[in-house]
């Protein structure tokens, strides 16, 4: 005789009942799944746009930072015949700098007398 109690691996089939309620615990699962999934795909997105954002702010830093400027846009006016006769001075209306200083168009040479365009 052995001695004491003895062991071995054998099949056991499931019942009706005990598949019906695997099959319903598998559809639970496979949902959860499928919802995790998309949940990550949506975090994925959100977090992959505030990486692009946070890229762009520090790309443009830098570019500016390299550059020594940046470029704005700003009212100006234009001057006529300043400095000189046949020329415009381009200022910034902010601070009066001079910006430019460029011949005059034949067209705005006009203009000087008094010459009105037809409507």
């Amino acid at each position: 005789m052995s001695e004491g109690r003895q062991f071995e691996s054998v099949r056991r089939y499931f019942s009706d009942t005990e598949l019906a309620e695997m099959h319903e615990a598998l559809v639970q699962r496979v949902g959860e799944v499928k919802n995790l999934r998309a949940e990550k795909t949506q975090a994925n997105a959100a977090v992959n746009a505030s990486i692009k954002g946070a890229e762009k702010g520090v790309f443009d830093l830098q570019e500016r930072l390299a550059n020594g400027y940046e470029v704005i846009d700003v009212e100006v006016i234009s001057v006529m015949d300043a400095p000189t006769q046949g020329q415009k001075q381009i200022l910034r209306v902010d601070t009066n700098e001079v910006i430019r200083i460029e011949p005059m168009t034949a067209r705005e040479k006009q203009g000087s007398f008094g010459f009105q365009e037809p409507e």
